[in-house]
C-alpha cells in the first residue's frame, strides 16, 4: 500500500510563512510546577556554574595563604614572625653552653645569619635549620630544631639530643661568641678588656693561658688581657687528697704572676713541672725566682691575694661562668680559646677599630 506524501508546509514540519525554518516543540514537564524542560536545563546549568565559581574562589584563597589555611578556610597567621623565631633559637642554642658534653661547643660554631626559618601551620611550630662548623673535623654541617608557635619554646631539640639544662636570654651570634644578656660593653674604643677565666686544674687551662698571652702580643695595645683564677669542680676534686690550702696555692701564684710582664716566662717554667696536681710552695717559689719576676712586688701581691681571689670568684659568678677556661671580651661577649681571635676581631671591627698584630 503506497503511503501519501504531505501536501502542505504544516504537514511537512515547517512553520507557516517560512518554508525552511524548523519548528521546536518544547514539552511541559509535569510534576515540576509547570516548568518546561528547557528552563529546567538552564536552572541546572546555573547551579553548576555557581558551584564552580565557589570552588575557584576557595582554591584561590588557599594558594594566597603564606602559611596555609585553617579548617574554616581562613589563612593561618602565626603569633610571632620569622625574626622573632630565629632570635628565640639563638637564645636556646646559647643555653647549650650549660651542658656538660661536646654540645657545649655548639653556640660558638653556629652561623645564625645563614639559617632557614619556616612556619609549619598544621603543627603550629617553627622549623629552624641552621648551619654550623664541626669544631673537630671542620666540616660544615646542618642541624634543626622546632619551636612551639604559641610561645617559641623548644619543641624538639637539636638532632633529638638532650635539651639545655637551663635557659638564659644569652644569644649565639655566629662569630664564635655568646652575647651575654644584661651585660653592656665596657668601652667603645681600644684597649678593650679581655678576661681569661679558668680553674687552674681545668683541662686545657695552661693551653688557654698561653693562648691569652699570645693574643696580648698579637693585638698589642688594642686589648687589655687580665687573668682570673677560680676554684671550681676540678679544684674541689683535689681537696680531699691535698687539702684546700695546698690545692689553691697554684691559683694564688698564677694570680700574682699574671700581673707582671714576665708572666710568659713563669708559665713556661711552670709547665715543665706541672703534672695536673698541686705543687708545693717551695717548687712554686723557685719558679718565681727563676722566671725573672719582681720578687718584692710578687710577695706584696701574695699578702692580699685571698681578697683578689674572692673578687675574681665574684666576677665569674656575675658572668655565670660554669665551664672553664672561658674568655669575656669587652664585658659583653663570651668566647672559648678556639674562638678568641674571632671574637676579638669582631669587637675591633664592630667598633671600627683596627687591630695591631705587630
Amino acid at each position: 500500500m503506497e503511503r501519501k506524501k504531505p501536501t502542505n508546509a504544516k504537514q511537512r514540519g515547517y512553520a507557516k510563512g517560512s518554508a525552511k525554518e524548523p519548528v521546536f516543540i518544547v514539552k511541559r514537564a509535569s510534576r515540576l510546577g509547570g516548568l518546561d524542560y528547557l528552563h529546567i536545563s538552564l536552572i541546572v546549568l546555573i547551579v553548576i556554574l555557581v558551584a564552580l565559581a565557589f570552588e575557584l574562589s576557595t582554591f584561590k584563597t588557599t594558594v594566597q595563604c603564606s602559611y596555609g589555611a585553617s579548617l574554616n578556610g581562613t589563612c593561618i597567621t602565626p603569633k610571632y614572625n620569622s625574626t622573632q623565631a630565629l632570635g628565640a633559637a639563638e637564645r636556646i642554642i646559647a643555653s647549650y653552653s650549660t651542658i656538660n658534653s661536646s654540645l657545649a661547643l655548639l653556640p660558638y660554631y653556629v652561623l645564625p645569619n645563614e639559617s632557614n626559618v619556616s612556619f609549619m601551620g598544621n603543627q603550629n611550630e617553627w622549623l629552624i635549620t641552621m648551619p654550623y662548623k664541626d669544631p673537630f673535623t671542620g666540616q660544615r654541617l646542618m642541624f634543626s630544631m622546632t619551636l612551639y608557635g604559641q610561645n617559641l619554646s623548644l619543641a624538639h631539640p637539636f638532632m633529638q639530643t638532650l635539651s639545655p639544662t637551663s635557659h638564659t636570654q644569652n644569644k649565639a651570634i655566629g662569630v664564635g661568641a655568646i652575647s651575654l644578656s644584661g651585660k653592656v660593653l665596657c668601652t667603645t674604643s681600644p684597649p678593650y678588656p679581655v678576661y681569661m677565666i679558668t680553674d687552674p686544674y681545668a683541662p686545657g687551662a695552661f693551653s688557654a693561658i698561653r693562648d691569652a698571652i699570645n693574643a696580648s702580643k698579637r693585638y698589642n695595645s688594642t686589648i687589655n688581657m687580665t687573668y682570673k683564677f677560680i676554684f671550681e669542680g676540678n679544684s674541689v676534686e683535689k681537696y680531699s687528697k691535698y687539702g684546700i690550702n695546698v690545692t689553691q696555692l697554684l691559683g694564688m701564684y698564677l694570680a700574682c704572676a699574671s700581673t707582671q710582664q714576665k708572666f710568659g716566662d713563669f708559665m713556661s717554667n711552670l709547665s715543665t713541672v706541672f703534672n695536673g696536681n698541686p705543687l708545693s710552695e717551695n717548687i712554686l717559689s723557685s719558679i718565681v725566682n727563676g722566671s725573672g719576676l719582681n720578687v718584692p712586688e710578687f710577695n706584696t701581691c701574695m699578702e692580699s691575694v685571698p681578697i683578689v681571689m674572692e673578687h675574681q670568684a665574684q666576677l665569674a659568678v656575675f658572668y655565670n661562668i660554669t665551664e672553664t677556661p672561658a674568655f669575656i671580651v669587652d664585658c659583653k661577649y663570651q668566647a672559648i680559646p678556639q674562638t678568641l681571635d674571632s671574637v676579638i676581631n669582631y669587637t675591633l671591627g664592630h667598633a671600627g677599630a683596627t687591630a695591631s698584630t705587630g
